[in-house]
C-alpha cells in the first residue's frame, strides 16, 4: 500500500547545533554563549512508526566519533522505546570513563519491574497484579501510587507509543489512537504483542483450541490520517510453525519489519510479504529479547548464548562473538542478552543470569563491564544462577533467583536500568534467606550516569520547528523554538577538538537518517 506525503503534513525540522566559541551570551537565563554553530532543515516527512536515525556525527582527528545527535530505536522485552526522544552526546576528553550509579527508592511492585518510558517520563510495569504501573517523579524523588492507563491495566505485550501528536495504545486485544478504537477484539482468539512501524499495525493473533488452533503475524496498514478503523481484510500475515508462539521483541532495518517468536522463528516483513528468515524449533532454544538499530546492522539480544547477533537483511543473522564476554567468574551456560541500549555514544548491553551491565566502546573495540546491578551473592561457578539451593528448598523452578536487567532507558543524563527475578513474581516473607535490603535490589531501579548525555523529547508539530543543540562551558542544552527541552551538567575541556571535528551529517550511532537535510552549513 502506497502512502502520499498530503495525508499527513510532513514535520520539517529546522536544527540549529551551537558548539563554537563566541564570548559570552547576551540573552537572559544562558550564562555562556555557543562554541561552534551549524544548522540544517531535517524533513522527517509522515511519523508511521519509521526509525528516524541520526542527525549528525562528530569525529576527532585520530578518527574517533566525540559527538553526535540522534534518535534511538530500541525494543526492550516488554516496551518499545519513545522514538521522539532525541539525544546529544559530547564523549569528554578527561575522565570519559567515570560512572556513578544510584539505586532509587524500590517501587513496590514485588521482584521484578520493566521500564516504559513516554514523554520523558518512566514508568515501572510488573506483571503480577492488576494495577501494574509506579511512575517516578524525579522532583519528589518517590513513585506515584499503582495505577493503570485509562484504556485499561497493561498486560505482557501491550503498551503505549506516541506517533506524531496523538497516542497509540495497544491493550487487550484492542488498539486505539488518541480516544479512537482503531482495532476491536477478535470473535475468536486474541490479538497480542503488537508493534507499530512503516505505516503498518502488527500483532501476533493466536488461538490455543484443541481444534482449529493456530497463531500467525499479521501486518495491518493504518496511519492516523486514516479515519476508519484498521481493515483487516488488507491485512498480510504468515503461520507460526507452533500454536501459541509469542515474541519478546520487534525491530525494524531498513524497510522491513523483524520479530522472532519464542521457538526461534525469525519473520521478516518488506511491506508486501511476510518470509521465513529461521525456521522454528522445538528441539534447542533460540530466543530474542531486543532488538536495536545500531549504524547499518540491527542488533538482536538472544538467548542462550547471552551475545548479540546481527541482521542485515537478506537469510543470515550473524552470531557475534564476545559481543559482550561474561564476567570470568561466573559460569558461561544459559546466558541471557536481555536489554540494549545507546548512551552517551556506546553501545550497552545487560545480561541474565549474574545481572551484569556492559559497555561497548566502538573506537576501542573494545567491551568495558560496569560491574553487577546486584551486590547479592557473590558471583561464583558452583551454579549457573544465583541462588539454586534456596529456590530447590521453596519448591521453584532452578533458576528463580536469576538476575536480570529488563530496562535501559535515556532520560535526562541518566541511563535508567531495571531488575527482575526470572519473572515479576510477588515477594513472600516466607524467603529468609534474602536481608530486605537484598530482596530490594530485585524489581529496583537504578539511575547509571556518565558524563556528556542528554536525552529530552521533541513535541511534535506537523510543521517545521527549531532545535538548538548547545555546549556551554558548565552544560548541555536542546532547545526547541526557544524553549529549552533539557539541560545537563557538562565540562566542556576541549572546545578546539569540537571545532575541529569532522561533521557528517544524516549518519551515525543511531542508524542512517531517515529523513532530508537541506541547506546544511556550519559557521
Amino acid at each position: 500500500m502506497r502512502f502520499h506525503r498530503h495525508q499527513v503534513p510532513a514535520c520539517s525540522v529546522l536544527l540549529v547545533v551551537l558548539l563554537a566559541a563566541t564570548g559570552w551570551a547576551d540573552e537572559p537565563g544562558r550564562d555562556k554563549a555557543a562554541k561552534v554553530t551549524f544548522s540544517t532543515v531535517l524533513d522527517l516527512g509522515q511519523d508511521v512508526g519509521q526509525n528516524f536515525g541520526s542527525l549528525f556525527e562528530l569525529r576527532d582527528q585520530s578518527g574517533a566519533v566525540i559527538a553526535g545527535a540522534g534518535f534511538m530505536e530500541v525494543y526492550n522485552t516488554r516496551f518499545r522505546s519513545d522514538r521522539h526522544t532525541l539525544q546529544f552526546y559530547v564523549k569528554p576528553l578527561h575522565e570519559s570513563e567515570k560512572f556513578q550509579t544510584e539505586r532509587l527508592p524500590h517501587p513496590d511492585l514485588g521482584c521484578g519491574i520493566y521500564l516504559m518510558d513516554l514523554n520523558q517520563t518512566i514508568s515501572a510495569w510488573g506483571g503480577d497484579r492488576t494495577e501494574s504501573l509506579r511512575t517516578w517523579d524525579p522532583t519528589a524523588k518517590n513513585w506515584s501510587a499503582p495505577h493503570s492507563p485509562e484504556t485499561g491495566p497493561l498486560l505482557s505485550g501491550d503498551g503505549q507509543m506516541r506517533i506524531g501528536e496523538g497516542l497509540l495504545t495497544f491493550c487487550s486485544s484492542t488498539a486505539t489512537y488518541n480516544d479512537r478504537v482503531i482495532l476491536n477484539p477478535p470473535k475468536v482468539g486474541r490479538y497480542y504483542n503488537f508493534y507499530y512501524a512503516n505505516g503498518f499495525l502488527c500483532f501476533y493473533y493466536g488461538n490455543r483450541s484443541e481444534q482449529g488452533g493456530f497463531t500467525r503475524v499479521m501486518a495491518c496498514p493504518w496511519t492516523p490520517a486514516d479515519q476508519g478503523p484498521v481493515d483487516l481484510t488488507k491485512a498480510i500475515s504468515i503461520e507460526c510453525k507452533y500454536v501459541g508462539a509469542t515474541p519478546f521483541a520487534w525491530g525494524q532495518f531498513q524497510k522491513e519489519l523483524l520479530t522472532v517468536s519464542n521457538y526461534g522463528g525469525v519473520y521478516a516483513f518488506d511491506g508486501k510479504q511476510w518470509r521465513t528468515v529461521k525456521e522454528a524449533s522445538k528441539k534447542y532454544s533460540y530466543q530474542i529479547y531486543s532488538m536495536l538499530n545500531f549504524r547499518d546492522r540491527l542488533l538482536l539480544a538472544q538467548y542462550p548464548s547471552g551475545e548479540l547477533f546481527e541482521y542485515r537483511g537478506g537469510t543470515e543473522i550473524k552470531q557475534l562473538h564476545g559481543w559482550p564476554p561474561r564476567l570470568p567468574e561466573v559460569s558461561p551456560s544459559a546466558r541471557e542478552a536481555q536489554t540494549l541500549a545507546i548512551y552517551r555514544g556506546d553501545l550497552f548491553a545487560g545480561v541474565w543470569p549474574w545481572g551484569e551491565l556492559w559497555r561497548y566502546n566502538e573506537d576501542e573495540n573494545r567491551w568495558h563491564s560496569h560491574g553487577r546491578m546486584f551486590s547479592h551473592p557473590v558471583a561464583h561457578k558452583r551454579t549457573v544462577h544465583p541462588y539454586e539451593e534456596e529456590a530447590k528448598a521453596h519448591h521453584l523452578v532452578l533458576n528463580h533467583w536469576g538476575q536480570r536487567v529488563t530496562g535501559l532507558v535515556p532520560l535526562g543524563d541518566s541511563l535508567m536500568v531495571s531488575t527482575s527475578t526470572k519473572g515479576t513474581y510477588p515477594w513472600l516473607e516466607k524467603y529468609t534467606f534474602l536481608t530486605d535490603d537484598q530482596r530490594r535490589e530485585y524489581g529496583s531501579v537504578l539511575n547509571f550516569k556518565m558524563p556528556g548525555n542528554l536525552a529530552a523529547q521533541i513535541k511534535w508539530k506537523d510543521e517545521p520547528i527549531q532545535l538548538e543543540f548547545v555546549v556551554e562551558s558548565n552544560r548541555l542544552v536542546i532547545r526547541q523554538d526557544g524553549q529549552e527541552l533539557g539541560s545537563a551538567p557538562f565540562s566542556a575541556d576541549d572546545i578546539k577538538r569540537l571545532q575541529d571535528a569532522t561533521l557528517t551529517w544524516g549518519n551515525g550511532i543511531f542508524g542512517k537518517l531517515n529523513g532530508t537535510l537541506q541547506n546544511s552549513k556550519r559557521k
